[in-house]
């Protein structure tokens, strides 16, 4: 999903009034959670701290293993200094990648 200002700045889904965003995630939460029944995955990744929020919010501790990896935002200095070696250690990190 895609949320812009009528600028055509971005809107992250935190930013969004709070009538409009509890009905979507709602939806989102709903749709996530099927998603993990029918899949069964060891672990849910959180790409930013806000996507790991939701997840944390979502399922209970032992429910599902949650990390969190830096968000590849174009707003992040982090992520603009090698987003993809950043990430891919937290990966390794955590478990989820075998080096």
């Amino acid at each position: 999903l895609l949320f812009m200002e009528e600028s055509g700045r971005n809107r992250t889904p935190d930013r969004l009034p709070a009538v409009e965003a509890r009905p979507l995630l709602a939806a989102c939460d709903r749709h996530l959670r099927r998603l993990v029944e029918i899949y069964e995955p060891q672990y849910c990744v959180g790409i930013g701290g806000y996507a790991a929020r939701r997840l944390a919010a979502l399922f209970r501790a032992g429910e599902i293993r949650i990390v969190s990896i830096l968000h590849p935002s174009p707003a992040s200095p982090a992520a603009n200094r090698g987003w993809a070696a950043a990430a891919t250690q937290q990966l390794i990190a955590s478990g989820v990648w075998d080096d």
